[in-house]
């Protein structure tokens, strides 16, 4: 398949306790020990409130492949320490079919773009018509002209116009053998002997059409239209059908849509007329000018399944998605062999998000094509996007098979495996999309997660800082820098990380113009606060914590996690009353958190508050009967001598 582009857009995906779609959430880590609360006095310590969940650096995922547009994803909500995935690398959307379908000659398509001029006014446009005062010429068996009687006329004249008609008719016997050679050269002759012949003329352009010789072709059906006065209309829309044709071989469409616009100035109802102008305001992406021209097609022709490709083509580009999906679909019920049909209906019911018809269309292309490469790449997208990892890598094998060397495939094929988990697949995929393309930070990225997981800090840190030094904008890198570093307790060189990330999120969001990029950097900004909060927690510098957990809260207000957060830091710097009132907007705001109940207890109880702290601790265990520390609590401190 061949064509434009699909243009593709990337973005990044949030993982771990991130409000991701599930099918990309990986295994969380075991979480932290949890450090103890100051106990009240005199009672033995409750049971912990929660820790922050110990971050996961993710490998970069695929962007969902639309097409021809991608639809926006849904932005991330943003959460505590946790590391986003790259931005994905899409599975590109290989070029598709051209839009818009050139005219073909008169074997090759329905609607036929060329046409011969007639021999008799009552043929159809495929008939070539001759000249005035040329005797007619049935086209099955095309009759010798007979000379026209000696007048009077010099001899020579009269020798030149007997020796145009024995050309004239010698032609129309090779044309009806497809001789073009003998036809061109027999037309030539006659227009040489006379130049002003329109019949001669329109013949010898249509047989130099037939041998894309489109200069004398042009020279040839000019020549017969600024002879063409005496000619009917219809015959006058065929020259200037063929005019356009010939234009349109040349690359110059501004010319060739001049013509096709004359001859139906001329004849409204000329079908091939109408089909070529629609295609070349499609190939002018002229969509909108293209649509009535084709609708019009579409009921002239309603088999006509190129007809309704070009329609989905026009259709999608000015923004009826819905529509567009029907005309893709009825041109596979035309034409169920045709392999770029398919493909284009496939992309649409992707770009419909419906992901399951999309892959039953895809494996349709298949059937048709065993070998087709961007139909595999593609089900290997819509495999990673729903999870099924060990399916993605299954069919992503098969592509890479067939285009080794291409860098999307074995990017993928690499992600798919560390999803699976196959650490040593991935690395081995990753490290040949890494020579494929040397300057690509995600890949990067994702080789650093994969030794981070393995407890190779230096390595992944020096995978990640290649990232950076290649984008020092690329925000997943940085944040898994900062992980990596606060594994290793280099608390000064991660937090210098997380602030970087926070400034360059807050600086983007400053200027950010729509809803979509205000939640993407706003997203960043929370995730930096969350690591610079939790990195202080760790070095109990709980006040900074504190701090950075209601930076955090002005950019994601809604953030359970981070409020969460700010009630164990305040907790933990022994503002009690703080604390309870964090938890207490937590459980206003989802009402059946038994961790926010549990916690609530803790810090009333932390308050001498002993009937406050067992209806709460009450509270989480009715809402989960099994929360271990829920019970705990409540157990504890019914048997526990009252406070004060």
């Amino acid at each position: 398949m061949s064509g434009r582009n699909l243009p593709l857009k990337s973005f990044v995906v949030l993982c771990g306790i991130l409000a991701v779609p599930a099918s990309f959430a990986l295994a969380q880590d075991e979480p932290a020990p949890k450090p103890a609360p100051a106990a009240p006095a005199n009672s033995p310590a409750p049971a912990n409130p929660p820790a922050p969940v110990k971050p996961e650096v993710a490998p970069v995922k695929p962007a969902p492949v639309v097409k021809p547009e991608v639809a926006p994803k849904a932005p991330p909500k943003p959460a505590s320490a946790t590391a986003p995935a790259a931005p994905a690398k899409p599975a590109s959307a290989p070029a598709t079919p051209p839009a818009v379908k050139p005219p073909v000659l008169p074997a090759a398509t329905p609607a036929k773009p060329t046409v011969a001029p007639e021999t008799t006014p009552a043929k159809a446009p495929t008939t070539p018509e001759t000249t005035p005062g040329k005797p007619p010429v049935a086209p099955e068996t095309p009759a010798t002209v007979t000379p026209p009687a000696t007048t009077g006329a010099p001899s020579n004249d009269t020798e030149r116009l007997r020796l145009a008609t024995a050309a004239y008719n010698a032609g129309l016997a090779a044309l009806k053998k497809s001789d073009w050679n003998a036809a061109a050269m027999n037309f030539e002759k006659a227009t040489q002997l006379s130049p002003s012949d329109v019949g001669a003329l329109s013949f010898l352009g249509f047989v130099r059409l037939q041998q894309k010789q489109w200069d004398t072709a042009l020279t040839a059906l000019q020549s017969a239209q600024d002879n063409a006065k005496d000619l009917d209309v219809r015959s006058r829309a065929q020259l200037l059908n063929n005019i356009g044709f010939a234009h349109w071989n040349k690359g110059e469409l501004p010319e060739a849509k001049t013509a096709f616009e004359g001859a139906l100035e001329l004849d409204k109802g000329y079908t091939d007329a109408r089909y070529n102008l629609a295609f070349a305001l499609l190939s002018n992406s002229d969509f909108k000018d293209a649509l009535p021209h084709l609708k019009l097609l579409a009921t002239a022709t309603p088999n006509d399944a190129t007809v309704q490709d070009g329609m989905g083509d026009a259709l999608n580009r000015t923004g009826n998605a819905g529509a567009a999906l029907g005309a893709y679909k009825r041109a596979t019920i035309l034409a169920p062999k045709n392999v770029d049909y398919s493909w284009k209906f496939a992309l649409a019911l992707i770009k419909a998000n419906r992901p399951a018809d999309a892959t039953t269309q895809l494996r349709q292309v298949l059937q048709i094509d065993p070998t087709n490469a961007p139909a595999l790449l593609q089900i290997g997208d819509l495999h990673l996007k729903s999870g099924r990892f060990g399916d993605a890598a299954t069919v992503l094998k098969r592509y890479v098979q067939l285009k080794s060397e291409d860098f999307t495939g074995r990017f993928n094929l690499g992600v798919a495996y560390d999803y699976t988990p196959k650490f040593d697949e991935a690395l081995e995929q990753y490290a040949i999309a890494e020579k494929l393309r040397p300057t690509d930070a995600a890949t990067k990225n994702n080789i650093g997660r994969i030794y981070f997981k393995r407890g190779k800090f230096e390595d992944a840190i020096a995978k990640f800082n290649e990232a950076l030094k290649i984008d020092p904008n690329f925000p997943d890198a940085r944040t898994n820098l900062a992980i990596v570093l606060a594994a290793q307790e280099k608390w000064e060189d991660s937090n210098a990380q997380w602030q970087t990330l926070a400034l360059n999120a807050e600086n983007s969001l400053r200027g950010a113009q729509t809803v979509q990029l205000r939640t993407l950097y706003s997203s960043r900004a929370a995730t930096a606060h969350s690591g610079l909060a939790n990195n202080f927690l760790a070095q109990k510098e709980y006040q900074k914590a504190i701090d950075e957990y209601r930076r955090l809260l002005t950019v994601a207000p809604n953030d359970l996690e981070a409020r969460s957060g700010l009630g164990r830091a305040l907790y933990s710097n022994k503002d009690y009353a703080g604390a309870a009132t964090a938890y207490k907007a937590i459980i206003t705001a989802a009402p059946k958190n038994a961790d926010a109940w549990n916690d609530l207890g803790v810090a009333l109880e932390a308050q001498r508050d002993r009937k406050g702290a067992l209806d709460a601790y009450s509270e989480a265990v009715e809402i989960a009967p099994n929360h271990a520390e829920a019970k705990s609590n409540l157990a504890r401190l019914k048997n526990a001598a009252p406070i004060g």
